[in-house]
C-alpha cells in the first residue's frame, strides 16, 4: 500500500493533504505528519483522520516523505534522520531555498529527492509548483510528485537552476498581488466607495484579467491598449503608475527575492 508522511504539518502540508484526500490519491490512514505542536497534530487528526506523531523518525517507513518544515528548522531535521534513511524511499522538499545537493549530503548517495516550489493559492487549489529532481529520480517518482502537487494546481518541471527565480517571482508573488489589491482597494475607498464593494470590485477586476491574460494568449500590453483611450481615463491612470515606475519597482523585488533565496541557499550548502 501506497504511503505517505510529512515533516511538519504546517499551512503547505495541510493544503496538499487536503488536495490529496480530495484527489482520491491516498486515504487518512496512508498519510502520517510529524509536527512538535500538539494542537497542530490534534487538528490534522480531526480534520482529516490522518494519523500524527511527535517523532521524525516514526515518518521514515513511508514509501515517500514530504519535507514541510521552515528553513531555519531543516539543519536539524536533517541531523535527525541522516543514517535512518532508506535509498527505496522518495523525499520531496517544498523548503524554501534548500538545495538537491544539500538534502543528497544528508540523505546519502542514491536517495531520489525532488524539490518543489509551491505557493500559497494551493490552499484553494489554485497554486502552481516548480518541481525537479536529482540524478536518482526516475519517471515514476516524477509522476508521484506530479501527482502530488497537480491535487493543488499547475505542476512545471524545470531545472534546479530556474528555482531561486521562481522563488522570487510566483513563491513570493501572492505577496506582491496583495499588495496591489491591498492598495487598490485603499484607493477606491479614497474615492468614496464602500470597502466591502471596493473590495468585491478589485478582486474580481484581478481575477477576470488573469484569466483574460491565460485564456487569449494574447501578450497583456495588447489586452491593456484594448483599455485604453486617447486622452480617457485609463491613459490618465497608466501615466501616473509609468511615472512611478511600477514595472521597474516590481523587476526589482523580483530581483530581491531572486537574490536572498541564492544566498539562502549558498549559506545552507555550505
Amino acid at each position: 500500500m501506497q504511503s505517505l508522511s510529512f515533516l511538519g504539518g504546517g499551512i503547505v502540508a495541510e493544503a496538499l493533504m487536503k488536495g490529496i484526500l480530495s484527489k482520491g490519491l491516498y486515504k487518512p490512514e496512508q498519510i502520517l505528519v510529524s509536527d512538535p505542536l500538539e494542537s497542530r497534530r490534534e487538528h490534522l487528526a480531526r480534520t482529516y483522520e490522518v494519523g500524527v506523531t511527535s517523532n521524525n523518525l516514526d515518518c521514515l517507513a513511508a514509501e515517500a516523505v514530504l519535507f514541510a518544515i521552515k528553513p531555519a528548522q531543516l539543519g536539524t531535521v536533517l541531523s535527525e534522520v541522516k543514517g535512518q534513511w532508506s535509498k527505496s524511499v522518495l523525499a520531496l522538499t517544498v523548503v524554501a531555498g534548500a538545495r538537491l545537493e544539500q538534502f543528497g549530503n544528508a540523505l546519502g548517495q542514491g536517495v531520489p529527492v525532488i524539490r518543489a516550489m509551491p505557493n500559497t493559492p494551493c490552499i484553494i487549489g489554485q497554486g502552481i509548483a516548480a518541481i525537479t529532481g536529482n540524478e536518482w529520480v526516475d519517471a515514476a517518482h516524477l509522476g508521484r510528485a506530479r501527482e502530488i502537487f497537480s491535487a493543488v494546481g499547475k505542476v512545471l518541471e524545470l531545472p534546479e537552476d530556474y528555482f531561486d527565480a521562481v522563488t522570487g517571482l510566483s513563491g513570493s508573488g501572492p505577496a506582491y498581488i496583495a499588495l496591489i489589491i491591498e492598495g487598490l482597494i485603499e484607493a477606491g475607498v479614497h474615492q468614496g466607495l464602500p470597502r466591502r464593494i471596493s473590495r468585491e470590485l478589485v478582486c474580481q477586476t484581478m481575477v477576470g484579467t488573469s484569466l483574460l491574460v491565460q485564456q487569449s494568449g494574447a501578450h497583456p500590453a495588447e489586452l491593456k491598449d484594448q483599455v485604453v483611450t486617447p486622452a480617457g481615463t485609463t491613459a490618465a491612470g497608466l501615466q501616473v503608475l509609468e511615472e512611478a515606475a511600477l514595472r521597474a519597482t516590481l523587476c526589482l523585488a523580483v530581483s530581491a527575492a531572486t537574490k536572498r533565496s541564492k544566498s539562502l541557499g549558498a549559506k545552507r550548502s555550505s
